[in-house]
Parts: structure tokens; C-alpha cells; sequence
């Protein structure tokens, strides 16, 4: 194969003859090489999926309003989830100020990073030709593609998993007693925040741990002291927020585990089937171009072509796919058929964020003599399935079976007439709160001109806001599909209105109306933004 086409990121490596062409239509030599390397590539297609999902979508999902609702103080945890993917945004906040854009430029982010770290991994266990056959096909997957603009727990997961994955096999490889100490820090402080990210991130590491051990890296004393350094670390990175949790009811440990579900074994089974069928759909892009590169290689097969060779070192290969896929797994199916929980579906993204590691293994033929037509077939699909994504735009035959299509709702129309209605009854008294489910909340507070601060209906998301505060400041209450009902923060006095709008792609209700009560404000004044 032709080494320098899927060489590491960075080494010295001659340029690629790519399929020789007349000088006069040749492209650059520097960026064809370029555009060929896997990493890169993977990053640029993210940008792309940013890029559309920026110029498309008129909102977002529900996720990142969850998101700016607890980046507006920054805490050792939050209702349902650990920190971190919250002070990211908080930092990008306040460092840049307020953008709607700011979490799909996060998701991206994190995504790109994830399949630069799993090429990385990948050239380790596979070489670097499946390596790269590893990364096209893992970034076909809906959680890297058109998903990779949602940013949530889930995205920081797959990244922090990723970094815990790639410096533990750096650390085995070590054996200076020192330096493998050195690398086995920085395994524990990546873990500590994958912990920091999801409590699901438990299910990985474990994984890790039983690599390291399956690869006989246990054998070696230097190893076996940097693992339990790491594990060290890690615990200790994520005792804060244990101590902010036993202090707040255990908030996220309810919600974890689905408190008050109960699921007969039958229910149990139903729920691992239909995630499974799910994740299936999920990777259909994916498994699609493994499905027509494999058929264009039957029928036209390259003469002198040889099947890859077997990995280096099968040992270790085996140990760490039985780590990275079948542990999390594993986990997962646990915890439904044993623990009752009912899977959820972005549980995926992590469970099999390496199975493309285990595909690009167990594939034979050759990747580099036909790397252009992989990449041509790829991004294909991907223009395929961003049109598809922007089609409720261009045509209303594309309906979604969703109950709400998030990223459609016209996010700016619904913040302005909420606005105005305010400015009516208030005159220049500024909107400091907007209050109501999250997502509702969120649409007026990100997509307004004021950038009030978001209230969740659930009250015991920003623990941080007086009822006071809510008084003397008053607040516009929002909901959609029905008016919101007045209560002990809001009194009966107030002034209804509504808007109604239409929703692209949204079949089950194609005309949404947005409702809202405002409760003025006591006395007028250019009230601090609270918190």
C-alpha cells in the first residue's frame, strides 16, 4: 500500500502519487495529500454538517437550551447530568459572549476531535490502512453526521472516551518506569473527565481497565502502579461532584436510573430489540458503502491486488476491541435485562462509538489501491443525506414522524412577537425572565434580542433563582400546544397571548402555537441580569 496516504498526522511523508492526471487538470500535488489523509478529511466533512446545519436550521434541539439554561451559573453538577459539557459552553460564553451557534460549534468540535483519537487509536491496533477505513465508516454514523451539530453529554462523552482510549495505549506501549507514570496521569485526569461528562462513561473505562489486562500490560510492576494511579485520579477528579450530588437530593442518580420505571422481563427484552433495531438505522449510511465498495470489488477486482494482512499484534487487537466494543456492550445489556432500565437511544452513539474499529479488522481487501473511490462513495452519501435533511425546506413532501422537529421551529419569529407583546404590556421595562419548559424558554431567550435569562419549568434546574427575584422582575411564562397554567410563582393576574406558526417536516402537527402569560413586573427599573 501506499504508506504515505494514511501516514500518522504530522510525520514527514513523500506525497502521494494520486492517480497521475495531464499537469494542466492536476490538482495541487500538496492538496490532493492532503485531502486524502483521514483525519482531515473526517473533519471536513464535520465542517460540513456544521455548515449545513448552521444555514438550514431556523432553531435547535431541546438539548442545547438545557444546556444555556445551567451555563447561566456554573456548579459541580446539574439536575440530571455531571458538569462538564456545561462549563464548556459557560467558558465559550464568557469569553466570546452569547451566540445560538456556540453548541453546534461545540458538537462539532468534540465530534471532529473523537475521529482524529479514534484514526490515532485505529493506526495502533489495525495499521494505518484499516485505521482509515475505520474512520470513513465510523464518521457515517448519524451521531457523527448530520448529529454531529447537537452538542449534550453525550458528545463530550464520546470525545473524553476516545482520549482515555489513545493515551492508556500509549501508556502500555511505554517503559521507561517514569514516563509510563507520566502517561498514566494523563489516562486518569481523561477519565475523570469522561466521568465529569456522563455517568455512562463508567462502562467504557471499565473496558479500558479489562484491555490493559487482556493485553498482559498487568504483568509489568511500572503498568500496574500507573493504572491504579489513573483510577486514583479519576475517582478523585470526580468526588466533587459526588459531594455537590449528596447535597441536591441525589438529583442526577434519579434520573440516571429512571427512578419509579418498572419493566416486566418481556418489556425488558422489547426495550433491547428496538435499541438494537435502532442503531442499526443509525449506521445504515455506513453500512451501505461497505455494502457497494464490496460489490464494486466483486465485480471489478484489481489485478495484483493482495487481501491485507492480518494485524501485527492479534493479541492485542483482541484485547482491546473486547474492551473498547464488547464491554460497553455488554454494560448496556446488563443494565436492561438485569437492571430494568429501558435503553435509551443515544446510549448508542457510546456503546458503539469503536465498532467500526471492529469492522475495518475484519475487512480483507484492499483500502489504499481504491482510497479515492471509498472517499468519492462517502461523501456521496453524505450529499445525499444532507439534502435529505434540508428537504423540508424545498419541498413538503418530506414529513417526519416525530412529534417535534426541534431544529425547525422559526426560532427568531417566536422570540420577536413574545418580545413585542412584553415591550406592549411592560413599555421599557427590559425582559430579564422567560420561564417555561426548556426547550419553549429557550427559543425566546437565545433567539431574542434581550437574552433573558431562561427559567425551566422544572424549577429545580436553576436552584441558583430567588422567588423574589421572579416577582419584583416579573417574567413571560411560555408553552407550546396549550396555555400555561398560572401558579404560586406567577399569581392569576397576568396578560395571554399566542402566536401560531408553521413547523417544516413537522407531519403530526404541521402548525404549532406558542402561548404565553406575562406577569409584570413590580415597579420598573434597569433590573441587574440575575445571577
Amino acid at each position: 500500500m501506499n504508506g504515505s496516504r494514511f501516514g500518522m498526522l504530522g510525520a514527514a511523508t513523500p506525497v502521494p502519487d494520486l492517480q497521475a492526471q495531464p499537469a494542466a487538470r492536476a490538482t495541487p500535488a500538496w492538496l490532493a495529500h492532503r485531502l486524502s489523509h483521514p483525519p482531515l478529511l473526517a473533519a471536513l466533512i464535520v465542517l460540513g454538517w456544521l455548515a449545513v446545519a448552521l444555514g438550514v436550521n431556523s432553531a435547535q434541539y431541546g438539548d442545547h437550551f438545557e444546556q444555556f439554561t445551567w451555563a447561566q451559573q456554573v456548579q459541580w453538577g446539574y439536575a440530571k447530568h455531571p458538569p462538564l459539557p456545561t462549563w464548556l459552553l459557560a467558558g465559550l460564553i464568557t469569553l466570546f459572549g452569547l451566540q445560538p451557534a456556540w453548541p453546534s460549534v461545540l458538537g462539532a468540535t468534540c465530534v471532529a476531535l473523537t475521529l482524529l483519537l479514534t484514526w490515532r487509536v485505529g493506526v495502533r491496533l489495525l495499521g494505518p490502512e484499516r485505521a482509515a477505513l475505520a474512520v470513513l465508516l465510523c464518521g457515517l454514523q448519524q451521531g457523527f453526521a448530520s448529529k454531529a451539530q447537537l452538542f449534550n453529554h453525550n458528545s463530550v462523552l464520546i470525545l473524553t472516551v476516545a482520549l482515555v482510549a489513545w493515551l492508556a495505549l500509549r501508556a502500555c506501549d511505554e517503559t521507561r518506569p517514569r514516563a509510563v507514570l507520566a502517561r498514566w496521569v494523563l489516562v486518569g485526569l481523561a477519565a475523570g473527565a469522561a466521568m465529569l461528562s456522563k455517568y455512562q462513561a463508567a462502562l467504557p473505562l471499565a473496558g479500558v481497565l479489562v484491555a490493559v489486562g487482556l493485553s498482559g500490560a498487568w504483568r509489568s510492576a511500572p503498568q500496574r502502579r500507573g493504572a491504579l494511579l489513573a483510577v486514583g485520579l479519576c475517582l478523585l477528579s470526580f468526588a466533587p461532584h459526588v459531594l455537590w450530588v449528596a447535597h441536591h437530593q441525589w438529583t442526577t442518580l434519579t434520573y440516571a436510573t429512571q427512578s419509579g420505571v418498572v419493566l416486566s422481563f418481556g418489556q425488558r427484552v422489547g426495550s433491547v430489540l428496538q435499541f438494537l433495531v435502532l442503531q442499526l438505522r443509525m449506521m445504515a449510511p455506513a453500512l451501505l458503502l461497505l455494502l457497494i465498495m464490496a460489490l464494486w470489488w466483486r465485480r471489478q477486482p484489481v489485478a495484483g491486488a493482495t487481501p491485507l494482512a492480518p494485524a501485527d499484534r492479534p493479541a492485542l487487537l483482541r484485547a482491546w476491541l473486547i474492551g473498547l466494543v464488547g464491554m460497553p456492550v455488554l454494560g448496556v445489556l446488563i443494565t436492561a435485562l438485569v437492571g430494568g432500565l429501558r435503553l435509551q437511544d443515544h446510549w448508542g452513539i457510546q456503546t458503539f462509538q469503536f465498532l467500526c474499529l471492529l469492522v475495518a479488522a475484519r475487512w480483507r481487501s484492499p483500502v489504499s489501491v481504491r482510497w479515492g473511490r471509498w472517499v468519492g462513495v462517502a461523501l456521496g452519501l453524505h450529499l445525499l443525506w444532507a439534502l435529505s435533511y434540508s428537504a423540508p425546506l424545498w419541498t413538503s413532501r418530506v414529513h417526519s414522524d416525530r412529534t417535534r422537529v426541534d431544529q425547525f421551529h422559526p426560532g427568531r419569529t417566536i422570540a420577536r412577537a413574545v418580545e413585542a407583546a412584553w415591550r406592549e404590556q411592560a413599555g421599557d421595562c427590559p425582559l430579564r425572565l422567560v420561564r417555561g419548559p426548556g426547550f419553549e424558554a429557550g427559543l425566546v431567550s437565545i433567539y431574542g434580542d434581550q437574552h433573558a435569562a431562561i427559567v425551566d419549568e422544572a424549577l429545580e434546574h436553576t436552584p441558583w433563582l430567588e422567588a423574589r427575584t421572579m416577582r419584583e422582575q416579573g417574567h413571560v411564562l411560555v408553552r407550546l400546544g396549550s396555555p400555561p397554567a398560572a401558579d404560586r410563582w406567577t399569581g392569576e393576574a397576568g396578560v395571554r397571548g399566542a402566536i401560531t406558526f408553521e413547523v417544516p417536516s413537522q407531519a403530526r402537527r404541521p402548525l404549532d402555537t406558542l402561548h404565553w402569560l406575562i406577569v409584570m413586573p413590580q415597579g420598573c427599573e434597569a433590573w441587574p441580569a440575575p445571577g
